[in-house]
């Protein structure tokens, strides 16, 4: 069955794109919570850029045989606009290196909460970018949400996490390459998507992983590494398509059930037991972007 979406009738376009992104955003917060829970399973062996690097390589092998078994795909796969996958896939690489150095040494529930102020940020771009405009009531819900996550990272605790500042870069880079990818999702497909991310990924990866690599030995970390290749392109895939059939609007609160899965099964996994600052900051970003979200469907609706 082809990526590409099939016509739809005038009357029910809007309706059925937005269900199709609401599943592939569900399809998206399975992936994202079995990848946060492989990188902090694989990191007790490996450094992080090494795990982006081995990521990035058997993903991409794995897309090649796909692409050299199915033929249909290879005909869904160009680049119209090469320096917007340039762009785009640099952004990922940043997001993915900063995140999953987070992941390996920010508790579990404190780095999901901080990853959810992407959408925030994509707001932001999207304003800066001309695709949208916001009013005082908007403006106010970003900052509410920039002081939720002030709170998970308490910096006036007597020992100040600095590592959560990587998580929140994270955020930043991902914010800016899901602006892009809905419009790039549009034009060129998925595949052309997810093979140009994989591509700079590891290409923009490799300098820095080459000094710190090493082959896992342990059978576990060998797990970890198998459970993230999988569900990582399955991860990217979905964010493509959920953000090229929905609006981000529409998508925005279905992240927050992410937090609810690292949370249970970091409690099950690595006996993490998340902080009153985590509650408390995950409750205020949940508020402000749902706030957002049903901001920009009323305006969008009128």
């Amino acid at each position: 069955m082809p990526l590409l979406p099939q016509n739809i009738a005038p009357e029910n376009a809007d309706a059925n794109e937005n269900w199709r992104g609401i599943l592939w955003a569900m399809g998206s917060v399975v992936g994202a919570s079995a990848m946060a829970i492989s990188v902090r399973g694989a990191s007790f062996g490996l450094d992080s850029r090494v795990i982006v690097a081995y990521r990035g390589f058997f993903s991409l092998l794995i897309l090649l045989i796909l692409l050299m078994a199915l033929p249909y795909l290879r005909t869904q796969v160009r680049f119209s606009r090469p320096w917007a996958h340039i762009l785009r896939g640099s952004c990922m690489c940043a997001s993915v290196n900063l995140g999953f150095f987070a992941l390996s040494l920010v508790p579990l529930a404190a780095a999901a909460v901080l990853f959810a102020t992407a959408p925030i940020f994509a707001t932001i771009f999207s304003v800066l970018l001309g695709r949208e405009r916001v009013g005082p009531r908007r403006v106010g819900a970003i900052a509410v949400g920039f002081l939720g996550a002030i709170v998970v990272i308490n910096p006036g605790a007597e020992v100040f996490d600095t590592n959560m500042l990587f998580a929140i870069g994270s955020s930043v880079f991902f914010g800016v390459a899901l602006v892009m990818g809905r419009r790039l999702g549009r034009e060129d497909g998925p595949m052309s998507t997810l093979i140009s991310t994989t591509v700079m990924t590891l290409l923009l990866t490799l300098p820095f992983a080459s000094s710190n690599f090493g082959l896992p030995t342990n059978l576990s970390v060998v797990f970890w590494l198998a459970v993230l290749v999988v569900f990582g392109l399955f991860r990217q895939l979905a964010d493509i398509q959920a953000y090229r059939y929905a609006q981000a609007a529409v998508i925005a609160p279905i992240s927050y059930v992410r937090m609810v899965l690292i949370g249970i099964a970091a409690y099950f996994l690595f006996q993490e037991v998340p902080s009153l600052n985590t509650y408390a900051g995950g409750a205020i970003i949940i508020a402000a972007t749902i706030y957002i979200t049903n901001r920009e469907r009323k305006l969008k609706q009128g």
